[in-house]
């Protein structure tokens, strides 16, 4: 009787064993991966939903707003924006929040929560900026209203800022240039006379709200370094799978 007890518990404890171990596929844009886990400690869907949020650690959340960057944009800016933007906000924030990830991976969804929360900044001030340029200027990062405090002025202080806007642009991409920047130096000036004869405002604000103002908010918002999180990738999977991890990956 005593041995039929050992033995039932033996086999329990190696079922036990077995049990924990389970395979985990997935795959990427080049590489089929799979690993072995302990799910005594994850499921697996804790692990799908921390690879998700990796994932989109560099990517566009929300994407709800396109910056005007012709004239015949500008009328398409409109209320809507803002309630489509709010609504896709809540929606992309409500689902992260909800998802349940490894212990491993909880910073990573706090960093994913706090990315969506500065993409929604940047795109809510770029709407205002064109639809409600006092709040825009009350909100935004104080390096940025520049561009919107010609609009409270006149036109003749708006056209000036464009121009001062071109010559910045110009130096900038000098600073990248092989050739002194002669090329760029050429093609800027030649789009900004162009736009110039043909529609002086509406290229004026354009370009210092979509190019100028927009761009410096997304200058000083909260992003991912994207090396980092390949790292952090990397070593979350190493620290779920272990030695177990296989990659077969195509060549690029």
């Amino acid at each position: 009787m005593k041995a039929m007890t050992v033995a039932a518990i033996i086999t329990s404890m190696a079922a036990t064993t077995i049990t924990q171990a389970q395979t985990y596929q997935w795959q990427d844009d080049l590489c089929d991966m799979q690993g072995e886990f302990d799910n005594k400690k994850y499921s697996a869907k804790q692990i799908e939903n921390s690879h998700f949020i990796l994932n989109n650690l560099t990517s566009v959340q929300l994407n709800s707003f396109s910056s005007p960057i012709y004239p015949s944009d500008l009328n398409r800016v409109s209320t809507t924006d803002t309630t489509n933007l709010n609504k896709k906000y809540e929606s992309r924030k409500r689902k992260v929040e909800q998802l349940e990830v490894v212990p491993q991976a909880q910073t990573y969804k706090r960093e994913l929560l706090k990315s969506i929360e500065a993409e929604y900044v940047h795109d809510k001030l770029t709407i205002l900026a064109y639809l409600d340029p006092i709040q825009a200027m009350r909100l935004s990062p104080p390096m940025c209203k520049q561009y919107l405090a010609p609009f409270f002025k006149d036109e003749t202080a708006v056209q000036n800022k464009w121009q001062e806007f071109v010559e910045e642009q110009i130096q900038e991409q000098t600073l990248f240039s092989n050739n002194g920047g002669k090329y760029s130096r050429n093609l800027t000036t030649e789009r900004y006379q162009s736009q110039k004869a043909s529609d002086p405002e509406n290229y004026a604000k354009i370009n210092l709200l979509t190019y100028g103002f927009s761009n410096c908010v997304n200058d000083q918002i909260y992003h991912t370094d994207s090396e980092k999180v390949f790292a952090n990738y990397n070593r979350l999977n190493k620290t779920i799978f272990g030695k177990s991890l296989t990659m077969v990956c195509e060549e690029p």
